[in-house]
């Protein structure tokens, strides 16, 4: 295998790579917007239920059960409330876009490396050297992201993709690199 092979499969790896990142940081992100909503809509329904109670109570004289179950959606309600602010689930989704969005960046560029080798429009040295920028650079983010994603979330980003076979990618590159950059040029 020559250097430019070599180089080549390293750049559909690696495309592949961070391509999968990003799905699974995108999924991620999707599922905060998710638990925000949910939650949103539970503290309306929660506030309601509980000034309807309220409601009542001054309606009906002496309802202990009607207080009881006031007083108790009035606890949830406070509860969901502190809940919510504790995790701010709008502000997560927004980092798992930010963070997403750096390997899109890495994947583009990724892409660009592998024309340049397709096309040898670019001296290998170079290409190299590129590549080992982007390598480093995906070290740096991967220390910055939130490495406690749950499989579930995982799972879902597989299924967005293909059903999944890790480590397996051959079929991979289809889905992150055009046709016309999977195979060597000969004679360029």
């Amino acid at each position: 295998m020559n250097n430019r092979e070599k180089l080549h499969g390293e750049l559909k790896e690696f495309i592949v790579n961070v391509g999968w990142t990003h799905k699974i940081h995108i999924v991620r992100a999707d599922e905060y917007v998710s638990y925000s909503k949910a939650f949103k809509i539970i503290r309306i329904v929660l506030a309601s239920l509980t000034s309807s109670g309220l409601i009542g109570i001054l309606l009906i004289n002496d309802s202990y059960i009607l207080k009881l179950v006031t007083a108790l959606l009035s606890f949830a309600t406070a509860s969901m409330n502190g809940f919510d602010k504790s995790i701010d689930y709008d502000k997560l989704s927004k980092k798992e876009q930010v963070d997403a969005n750096k390997f899109w960046e890495l994947r583009e560029n990724a892409k660009s490396l592998l024309f340049d080798v397709v096309y040898e429009t670019k001296k290998l040295d170079e290409i190299e050297n590129d590549l080992n920028e982007l390598k480093q650079a995906r070290i740096i983010y991967n220390n910055e992201l939130d490495n406690d994603i749950p499989n579930r979330t995982v799972n879902k980003a597989s299924k967005r993709l293909k059903v999944r076979n890790d480590n397996v990618y051959e079929e991979d590159y289809t889905k992150f690199i055009s046709a016309d950059l999977l195979k060597l040029k000969k004679g360029m």
